[in-house]
């Protein structure tokens, strides 16, 4: 039965006793596993925080986006209309919400005071349940007063403290590029979208969208269904009336599980990329810790001629020097660990973004660790381990 403990009790001896040149062999074993973990953890948190704010807006696997214009089209045909929002709206089946959105430019005076959002949106009375923004003061305006063009206005709160500072906004009248509006709610606060503030933004009826914000073409539908099942029927449906009012399918449709899995996609890749360009600082440390094994055995020549001449064997001595190649690199792994555990939750925090562990990534840099150890090892223990006793006794350093 082979004696695994004598050979690594000698190997960790060895290498406390050279302290210094043992810890900058690791450095480079560090420096990869610690930029490997942060980098793929950042990867993780940031896939994570995108999904969570595309699904703060209610974009699941059962939600349908219809956009004007044929898809990879260089120039954009505006030729979705109210009305087919209705036809929609009356023939697909199992439909659970529609929102229409228009967009214009948008100029809010109140008094004196005048002010320009980063959005002037038209939408129909779904907002809050296709988008999942509700009011969190007063409240949204029905599908009546859609359908009855009432002049009432929901606003963020970006806008709501820029032009009526700390009052509540609720029953005040402003005007929208010179015409009055009654506010009947406040938005729910949304923050930050890709850098976009949800919360700059002024929504009226979408039947006003034309006298209001210049426009009677619709930029974009949202469509949810009961559930992601039925959305394939849905898609065929939608298709199946747009065309038959339009006589051509001048528009295009994506489904959000799509979207998502592209998002996945490139979020992974990019990751994927960047986790490889660290990861090479691993295959430059194992070459290192070659290198400084090589030099170890030449060092130690007269050491292992000792002990081969007192028993011990090939193997013994084979299994001494892997051993303290193996327990280099699986050092620097766990403070390479440590470290990137640290710097991507440290990075993750400052950005105001959930910090995401990623511990595939620890298994799997551990398991190369091992492997990178164990290869860039056995070279340096092969050489060691053929020495010829009577030789090494007569090495000179």
């Amino acid at each position: 039965m082979i004696n695994l403990l004598e050979p690594l009790k000698i190997s960790l001896a060895s290498l406390l006793a050279n302290r210094t040149r043992s810890l900058l062999t690791t450095l480079g074993v560090i420096i990869g596993v610690a930029a490997v973990i942060t980098l793929v953890s950042m990867g993780e948190g940031a896939k994570s925080y995108i999904m969570n704010q595309v699904g703060s807006w209610g974009v699941g696997a059962n939600s349908i986006t219809i956009n004007p214009g044929e898809e990879n089209s260089h120039t954009i045909e505006m030729n979705l209309t109210y009305a087919d929002a209705q036809a929609l709206r009356a023939k697909v089946n199992n439909l659970q919400y529609l929102m229409t959105e228009f967009v214009g430019p948008g100029r809010v005076n109140y008094g004196k005071k005048e002010y320009r959002p980063a959005f002037a949106l038209g939408v129909s009375a779904d907002y809050p349940y296709a988008y999942k923004q509700g009011a969190s003061e007063g409240r949204f305006f029905s599908q009546a007063e859609d359908a009855g063009r009432k002049r009432v206005v929901v606003i963020g709160k970006t806008v709501a403290r820029n032009i009526f500072g700390e009052f509540s906004p609720i029953g005040e009248n402003i005007k929208i590029n010179g015409i009055g509006f009654k506010v009947v709610g406040l938005l729910e606060e949304k923050g930050t979208m890709l850098t976009y503030d949800m919360d700059d933004m002024v929504l009226i009826p979408s039947t006003l969208s034309e006298m209001v914000l210049g426009t009677d073409k619709i930029w974009e539908m949202f469509i949810t269904v009961d559930n992601e099942n039925q959305v394939p029927q849905a898609v065929q449906e939608i298709k199946k009336v747009l065309i038959a009012r339009h006589k051509k399918e001048d528009f295009h449709i994506h489904t959000q599980q799509g979207i998502i899995d592209i998002i996945n996609n490139i979020l992974n890749a990019m990751t994927g990329i960047v986790s490889a360009i660290a990861a090479i600082s691993l295959l430059v440390g194992g070459i290192g810790i070659m290198n400084i094994m090589l030099v170890a055995v030449t060092e130690r020549t007269r050491e292992i001629g000792i002990r081969k001449a007192i028993g011990a064997k090939q193997r013994d001595i084979f299994l001494q020097f892997v051993f303290e190649s193996v327990l280099i690199t699986m050092s620097g792994a766990l403070v390479g660990i440590t470290i990137g555990t640290l710097a991507a939750w440290g990075i993750m925090t400052w950005l105001k973004m959930s910090a995401v562990i990623a511990w595939g990534a620890v298994y799997l840099a551990c398991l190369v660790a091992f492997l990178v150890g164990t290869f860039f090892g056995v070279y340096p223990a092969m050489r060691a381990s053929k020495l010829d006793p009577v030789e090494a006794l007569r090495f000179e350093v």
